[in-house]
């Protein structure tokens, strides 16, 4: 029989996991990480051993002060939670939203504009250089000023709810955890939007029995918002009419339905009050409910011009993790485009409204997962601009294809820097130049920062 503990023996830290009584420290903030937490480091005791550790302290800026607690060993450090601030930076400002720190969407509200931006370019040189390449290998010039972005833009959001005993919850997940807090505003979003988190709250609230949960995307399009429920089961008849009411009550172009857990992906409507498009280049679309949009229109612009700017004179264009043709179809403004990407109703989108503006062979689409199966070798040939944007992964079996290609110009679209630097470097590796870089701030008081790149040979 195991031997019992001894009283007042400390509880040693295990790999992943801190004891529950693990004591606070005291933590002198020194920057900002990647993931937005405030990063120093003191010395942790576990079991008899001390050590220097890192500390991450989310909700803290450099140059403060704080006691925390660990609560989590992620390997290259702890992670905190704060329990009191000693002193603070004079860059803290008010957080504009009621739910900052209790809702998981946003990380920085508190630091101020300058310092915020700054950071966030800092973050796209620290994982160029953590990867390798050199500062010769990009010119000085090659980086422009960050694209800001501005409250009340978002436009699209991913929503939770459940219905607990004390009533229904619809809102943004916690930091780290699974808690919903119940969202009445959200600075971030489109004001349409927001108008719908109360309406959804009583819509869910009739149709939810205590316990069940459902999701709730939206993305408000140029006729208006399109939104899709995912439901822990089939509604009735009368329920059905109910979800078309409310459709109607708030004006929504496309109400949809899916059945959490059910195999088939496709959605099925509740209500379409009208057609649920959206105009890329000058083709209107009608992406798949809860189709991918990039989270912003001024962003999605900054993006456009890039590719745009980069395709000047190009003959032959390559648009890759192409989605609802968000690059492809303005790029087809002017010379062929082959679209290609692995998601079926994305690539269907794309070629309904491909074929109904009359655009043909000028642009062709092709279902493929380019994880999986990469365009390379001669499949490349002829091709005078390539276009990239894949998801967070990233693009690594695409990125050496192309750095094995003779293609002129390659523009790379990224949502993380992390992956976005592994590809450059393959790029780079491959004989390209990292022409430009524009950082464009999308996910607004969010760690997440999105790229475009132009890569020449």
């Amino acid at each position: 029989m195991p031997s019992r503990r001894k009283r007042g023996r400390p509880t040693p830290m295990k790999k992943g996991r801190v004891p529950a009584n693990a004591a606070p420290v005291e933590v002198e903030i020194d920057s900002i990480g990647g993931r937005g937490d405030g990063v120093g480091s003191a010395t942790v005791r576990n079991g008899y051993d001390e050590k220097q550790r890192l500390i991450f302290v989310p909700f803290t800026l450099p140059g403060e002060r704080v006691r925390a607690r660990p609560v989590a060993d992620r390997g290259e450090g702890l992670a905190a939670e704060p329990v009191e601030l000693l002193s603070t930076s004079a860059d803290r400002v008010e957080p504009p939203c009621p739910h900052f720190m209790a809702c998981g969407g946003c990380a920085l509200q508190h630091w101020r504009e300058e310092r915020y931006r700054d950071w966030k370019v800092g973050q796209v040189r620290q994982h160029l250089r953590r990867t390798g390449i050199e500062a010769s290998a990009i010119e000085a010039s090659a980086i422009d000023p960050l694209v800001p972005a501005m409250p009340g833009t978002r436009r699209r959001a991913d929503l939770a709810a459940r219905r607990l005993a004390g009533g229904l919850v619809l809102g943004f997940h916690e930091r780290g955890g699974t808690r919903i807090e119940p969202i009445e505003t959200c600075p971030v979003l489109l004001p349409a939007l927001q108008a719908l988190l109360q309406p959804f709250a009583a819509r869910l609230t009739a149709a939810l029995a205590p316990g069940e949960g459902a999701d709730v995307i939206l993305n408000h399009l140029d006729t208006g918002t399109d939104a899709l429920v995912v439901l822990p089961r089939a509604p009735d008849l009368g329920d059905r009419e109910a979800w078309a009411a409310f459709a109607e009550d708030c004006d929504l172009a496309r109400l949809s339905m899916r059945v959490a857990g059910d195999p088939d992906p496709m959605a099925e409507p509740l209500a379409v009050r009208r057609p649920a498009t959206v105009r890329l280049g000058a083709v209107d679309v009608t992406p798949p409910p809860g189709a991918f949009l990039q989270a912003t229109a001024s962003g999605e612009a900054a993006i456009g011009a890039v590719v745009t700017d980069a395709a000047q004179g190009a003959g032959r264009r390559l648009d890759l993790f192409a989605g609802i043709g968000t690059l492809s179809l303005p790029l087809a403004g002017e010379a062929p485009v082959m679209a290609v990407d692995g998601d079926g109703p994305a690539s269907g989108a794309l070629r309904a409204a491909a074929d109904a503006a009359g655009l043909g062979p000028r642009l062709v689409t092709e279902q493929r997962d380019l994880f999986a199966l990469p365009l390379e070798g001669r499949e490349l040939d002829g091709i005078d601009l390539a276009v990239f944007d894949p998801p967070r992964a990233g693009a690594k079996a695409q990125a050496a294809a192309l750095a094995a290609s003779a293609t002129p110009v390659v523009v790379a679209v990224s949502c993380n820097p992390a992956t976005f630097a592994r590809d450059a470097a393959l790029l780079i590796a491959g004989g390209y130049r990292l022409d430009r870089l524009v950082p464009i701030d999308q996910f607004l008081w969010s760690p997440h920062i999105e790229l475009a790149a132009v890569f020449r040979r």
